[in-house]
């Protein structure tokens, strides 16, 4: 008895030592979820090159999916191209087909930083974090019509994501990037 009393608290002893002793290491509070900011986009059509992008200006964060498809436009030139039933799935990878959280020292022009072929100067990425998994789903539901035009809502939605970069792995099961608006002339 007194030896089971005795064991008892050895392994009480050691349990709270180990819980003591158990670091998570560095708290770092990375937060892609709440980013205030509209959804924008640009081309390059020269190379089937596509980006959709959201900056917060107040704490210079972005996010950002980069991708090449060949029958992907921004804006489709008419209705056939647009499916509002089934959403364009990208594969997301590191090299090709990317989402990527940053932060920079100062705040960002979106059009002049991830639309030109030659980013502005002076801007320094103090975080990066890159997608090596996961994918992208663009879908598209109609908002009105009318003998002239018809204008679709766009969602940008991220799923089954995993950013890694500097010792940092965040995984997201959903996250929507954000949805704009397109009017096309019928």
């Amino acid at each position: 008895m007194k030896i089971n009393i005795i064991m008892n608290r050895l392994y009480f002893l050691f349990f709270a030592l180990l819980l003591i002793n158990c670091s998570e290491g560095d708290l770092i509070e990375i937060s892609v979820d709440d980013l205030n900011g509209d959804l924008e986009n640009c081309s390059n059509e020269n190379d089937n090159t596509f980006v959709f992008f959201v900056i917060d200006q107040d704490i210079n964060r972005s996010l950002s999916l980069n991708f090449t498809d060949t029958s992907f436009e921004i804006i489709p030139e008419n209705v056939s191209e647009i499916s509002i039933d089934e959403p364009t799935v990208i594969t997301l990878n590191t090299t090709s087909n990317q989402f990527i959280y940053r932060e920079f020292d100062t705040s960002i022009n979106g059009t002049e930083y991830f639309c030109n072929s030659i980013p502005v100067s002076g801007i320094t990425v103090t975080q990066e974090l890159i997608s090596s998994n996961g994918t992208a789903e663009i879908s598209y539901m109609e908002v009105t019509s009318s003998t002239t035009e018809t204008t679709y809502s766009r969602t940008v939605t991220l799923k089954d994501i995993t950013l890694e970069g500097n010792g940092i792995a965040i995984r997201k099961q959903s996250l929507v990037l954000g949805l704009d608006n397109i009017t096309i002339p019928n």
